[in-house]
C-alpha cells in the first residue's frame, strides 16, 4: 500500500461516509463489491450506493483508484489515525471554540470511562507534563 498524503479535511465524514471509510481503513484496497461485502453484513446496501459514496470520497479526496484487472481499487489517502486527529481538531474549534480543555473535560464528565480507562488518561498527562 502506498504512503498516506495529508489531505486536510474540511468536514467530518457523512453517516454514510464513514461505515465506509471504517471499512476501506480496515481492508486496505478493495474493490467496490468487497466494502459492499462488508458493510452488508451491519445494514443491506445497494451496489450503486456503495459505488456512489466511494467515487464521492475519491472526489473530496480521502480516496484514490486504479483499474486492475476488471475493477477499480480504492485506496484511502488518509489515515484512520491522521483523520481521527483532524476530526477532534475540527471538533474542538468549531464546537468548544478552540478550548482544548473544555473538550476533555466534557469527555470525561460525559463518558463512561472505567477505572482502567482513567488511568490510562492519567498516564497519558503525566508524560505530557
Amino acid at each position: 500500500m502506498s504512503e498516506k498524503r495529508k489531505t486536510k479535511i474540511d468536514k467530518p465524514l457523512t453517516e454514510a461516509e464513514l461505515p465506509l471509510m471504517n471499512t476501506i481503513w480496515n481492508l486496505g484496497p478493495c474493490t467496490v463489491k468487497d466494502v459492499l461485502t462488508e458493510v452488508s453484513k451491519e445494514k443491506e446496501l445497494a451496489y450503486t450506493s456503495v459505488a456512489t459514496i466511494m467515487k464521492i470520497l475519491e472526489t473530496k479526496g480521502f480516496l484514490k483508484s486504479f483499474k486492475s484487472d476488471k475493477a477499480h481499487t480504492y485506496e484511502a489517502l488518509i489515515s484512520r489515525e491522521e483523520y481521527g486527529s483532524q476530526s477532534l481538531n475540527h471538533l474542538a474549534d468549531n464546537i468548544f471554540d478552540g478550548d482544548r480543555s473544555m473538550m476533555v473535560m466534557r469527555l470525561l464528565e460525559a463518558g463512561d470511562l472505567s477505572k482502567k480507562d482513567l488511568e490510562v488518561i492519567r498516564k497519558a498527562l503525566n508524560s505530557r507534563l
